[in-house]
């Protein structure tokens, strides 16, 4: 077990590194509120999964695609947000972890593949409003329907890495509560059976609160850590020679 160590205060973390995390607060706000959005002018006015096909083109049909579109860009609007949080989350890393970093690293590209994953599934299911208004095969758009969640289970997987990677370093050291690490190291479990969604399809509900509670978890970590930066730079102000 690596042991405890505090934060560097030697080596003096970027300026852009506080907005950068600061973009984590920005990334969770968006991505709630789209799900929000989501739920509430798309989701809810869909059947039940199961539902014959043709219930379902016919709901689908009548939601405007102008609303499809706000809903899936949304979704997509917190990407950039969520990819300068990363940036700024590995200066913290790896400043924490010392030598190769390769948690830190790990918990980079993770984040990486993991921010890149579900877009890729809403722009392909954001295809099937189309397909269903210009009359095309009602079972090739409802398989592109299926890409969304689907791409959200296989991100699961990088988020899995970036919760433990993270979760790791924050238990080790004196970034933020102890208690992120803990929760983090929960919802990487809470991820890993999300993803058994690409086998069974009723653990999407398992999937989709551990998506919610993980943004929930970048909120409470990117506050913690712009907490623990003003705490260091003023440690480092304190001990820097006259």
């Amino acid at each position: 077990m690596m042991p405890s160590r505090p934060y560097d205060t030697h080596e003096q973390p970027s300026r852009w590194e506080r907005p950068a995390l600061a973009s984590g607060i920005v990334f969770a706000v968006l991505q709630i509120a789209a799900i929000v959005f989501a739920t509430v002018f798309l989701l809810s006015k869909l059947p039940p999964v199961g539902a014959p096909l043709a219930e379902w083109a016919g709901a689908l049909m009548r939601v405007p695609t102008m609303t499809v579109n706000i809903a899936n860009y949304l979704l997509l609007l917190p990407v950039p947000f969520f990819l300068f949080f990363l940036g700024g989350l590995f200066g913290v890393l790896r400043r924490a972890e010392g030598g190769s970093g390769a948690l830190a690293v790990s918990a980079l590209v993770a984040g990486v593949a993991m921010a890149m994953t579900w877009p890729f599934g809403i722009l392909i299911a954001g295809l099937t409003s189309s397909i269903v208004a210009d009359g095309g095969d009602l079972a090739t758009a409802w398989s592109l329907d299926g890409m969304a969640p689907l791409s959200l289970a296989l991100s699961a997987f990088p988020r899995m890495v970036l919760l433990t990677a993270t979760s790791l370093l924050l238990l080790h050291s004196r970034l933020a509560p102890r208690w992120l690490g803990w929760v983090g190291l929960v919802l990487a479990l809470v991820s890993l059976i999300g993803t058994g969604m690409l086998l069974v399809g009723d653990l999407f509900p398992i999937l989709a609160l551990g998506t919610l509670i993980f943004e929930l978890w970048v909120l409470a970590l990117s506050v913690s850590l712009l907490r623990s930066e003003q705490t260091a730079r003023h440690v480092a102000r304190q001990v820097a020679p006259a």
